[in-house]
């Protein structure tokens, strides 16, 4: 499972490392709060697309077989 997590544009920046610290964060309290391990990803500011309308809680990517 992944989680794509928006950062404001003054975290979204060139340090690496204090992306790095901050993905690390977001992994471990997801998993202390959820109980499963799951994968993050941080994204630009504005760059998840905004529902119109009822909001969608989950997109499941698994394919149907």
């Amino acid at each position: 499972m992944e989680v794509q997590v928006e950062v404001t544009p003054e975290v979204f920046s060139d340090r690496i490392r204090a992306l790095v610290k901050l993905n690390e964060q977001l992994m471990n309290a997801l998993e202390q709060t959820l109980g499963i391990r799951v994968s993050v990803s941080l994204v630009g500011p504005r760059s998840i697309q905004r529902s119109e309308g009822k909001a969608k809680r989950v997109i499941d990517h698994r394919p149907l077989e």
